[in-house]
């Protein structure tokens, strides 16, 4: 282990190759440049998980926008004055479902800050 922030950088982009190519079923390849094997390991990925992996960010983004209008609907998020305005901490209440699975209820805290607002 290193103190240093590079080396655990590098140890960190390492722990990520060693990941990604055990999920694909392949072999590790390290160099002295981790950065560039995490590039590499990428590439690994099916695209058929890279395609899923959209569908759900699209899936998302979708989500948040129909969110958001509820949020403007329930007059968290307004507009006064021509500018949209948010209390600087929002509470977010989402279900969650993975296959097989139950439903679950999670809270989400969101910062103003983290989705534009100053």
């Amino acid at each position: 282990m290193s103190k240093s922030p590079s080396g655990a950088s590098s140890a960190t982009y390492r722990k990520a190759v060693n990941g990604i190519a055990s999920a694909v079923g392949q072999k590790p390849s390290h160099s002295k440049y981790p950065s560039e094997d995490f590039e590499a390991a990428l590439e690994l990925i099916p695209d058929a998980l890279k395609e899923k992996a959209l569908e759900w960010y699209i899936r998302g983004i979708k989500r948040g926008m129909a969110k958001a209008t509820d949020l403007m609907a329930e007059g968290t998020i307004y507009v006064q004055d021509g500018t949209v305005r948010a209390p600087a901490t929002m509470e977010v209440k989402v279900r969650t479902k993975l296959r097989g699975g139950e439903w679950d209820r999670h809270s989400v805290e969101v910062q103003a800050n983290e989705i534009g607002f100053e």
